[in-house]
Order: C-alpha cells, then structure tokens, then sequence
C-alpha cells in the first residue's frame, strides 16, 4: 500500500488539566474595574432597588459581561452584593453610600467599602497581622493570605488584585519603599472570635498566648474557688457558713461560684452551703 493510501490518524483532542481554586472566592480583575463593577451595581440596580444580573451591569458600567460576572463571587462573599435570587443581585447599603458619594468625594466615600471590607475574611486576616506587626511586605500579606484563602500558584494574580483593593480602600497603606502599614480601622462586628492570625518572618516565635488580647467575646468573667479539704467531718454547719460569707465577699453575690472537694465525686454549691447552716 502506498503511503498516500494509509487512513489518517485522528489524533483526540487534549483535555484541559484540571486546576485546583481557592477554596475563598478572590477577585479576577484589578481595583479600578472592581470599583467600576460596584459602581455599575448601583445604578443598573436604581440605588440597590431592583435586583439586576451582570449583564444589566456590564452595560451600565462599560465592561465585558464576562468580567463582571467573573467578579460576582467575591463581591459576593465580601458582602459587597447580596444575592436575592439565584442569577441576581443587589448592591448593600454601604455600596451604593461608596457609589453616590464617589462622584463628589471619593477619598471620603472609601470608608464605606473600608467598613465592608474590615468585616470580611480578608480584612479580618490583615487586622490580626497588624496588630502584631507594625508592618508587612507585600509578599509577607500575600502568603497570609493565600494560605487563609486556600490559594495555589494559579491564584498568584488573584492575590495581587486582591492586595491592590484592600490598599484601595485605605485599610492599608503601601509606602515609596512598598511596605504595607495599617491605614484607617472602622469599628468591626464583634461576637466572634477572629481567625488566627498566620504569623510570617520573625514573629513565628510568639506564643499563642500573646494572640489572647485579640479575641473578641461578650462573654463576662466567672470566679471559681477551689477548697481542698481533708476530712468532711470538718465541714460543720458553721464551716460551711463561713464559707458561703466569703464567697458572698469576693463575688458580691455569691452567684456563679463552685466548691469543688479534691475527693472524687464529691461537689457542693453555694445553695448546698447554705441549706447546711
């Protein structure tokens, strides 16, 4: 046979390697087109009243409906946009204060995407940073980051645009010599505790315990005496009397206090004590 005559090989076509994602939604474009995005957000939507998909978006703002909805994910988990109904969304109320008040003052309407971005993940990770250093590189805040966000390598540019927009918003500043120090801090949600904060650099060597004054909790102190004592028979009526007098003395009221005896099994509570006399 000759080989003009030989069948062709069809060679299948290669399938694309499967990448691994953050396991965080991270934004896909720079800070100046994701503060168009928020922008477009506010007037396709009329001031966050109606609830409007990215393509009302795109033309309002200008860009590719494949940017914009490239970029709903994280305006989404950052609390940027709410999502009503699955395909739609409306801007949040800090928002559209940061998309009206943009045209007249843009440096004050920032604090609005500030508040916004304080509360997210990724604002949260940067506070903690700072409150342990007085300040970063930027490849220091972005392995923080990543390693928060469950990022890989491909996420590389990602991290970046999400750097720029945190600097954008004025939680952080970047000096001449490109290191980040802490901008200006809103008042964040408290009632719970905040992630710990991945230590980098020389600050490795801090014990945990040095994080205790950065947890944030509600919760109100308790006082608990521990009373070790030999032999039961000397727990009279009137030992147990003075027992409670002196709980009642260092707790105000004698609430939330335990006895405990380092006999096993064995516990009295101030209303015990006070059932004795």
């Amino acid at each position: 046979m000759a080989e003009s005559d030989a069948p062709a090989t069809i060679e299948a076509p290669k399938q694309r390697a499967p990448r691994l994602t953050a396991e965080k939604a991270l934004p896909q474009s720079g800070a100046d087109t994701l503060v168009r995005i928020i922008k477009g957000y506010a007037i396709a939507s009329s001031g966050g009243q109606a609830k409007i998909n990215y393509k009302d978006v795109a033309s309002a703002a200008g860009i590719s409906p494949f940017v914009v909805s490239g970029n709903n994910r994280f305006l989404l988990d950052s609390q940027i946009l709410s999502s009503p109904k699955y395909g739609y969304y409306v801007p949040t109320e800090d928002a559209v204060r940061f998309a009206r008040e943009a045209a007249w003052d843009e440096s004050g309407a920032k604090a609005h995407l500030r508040r916004i971005v304080a509360n997210a993940w990724f604002g949260q990770v940067v506070l903690q940073n700072f409150a342990l250093r007085s300040q970063l590189t930027r490849a220091d805040l972005k392995r923080t980051l990543a390693i928060k966000s469950g990022a890989t390598e491909g996420d590389s540019a990602a991290l970046e645009y999400l750097i720029d927009f945190i600097i954008y918003t004025g939680l952080v500043v970047e000096d001449e010599r490109g290191l980040l120090k802490k901008g200006e801090v809103p008042e964040v949600e408290t009632g719970e505790e905040l992630p710990v904060p991945l230590l980098v650099g020389d600050d490795a060597q801090h014990t945990p315990t040095q994080n205790s004054s950065l947890k944030q909790s509600t919760r109100r102190a308790g006082l608990a005496l521990h009373i070790h004592i030999h032999d039961l028979d000397h727990l009279t009526p009137e030992s147990a009397k003075r027992v409670r007098d002196w709980i009642g003395i260092l707790t105000n009221d004698g609430e939330n206090a335990e006895i405990h005896f380092d006999q096993p099994n064995l516990a009295i509570n101030r209303d015990d004590a006070s059932s004795s006399t």
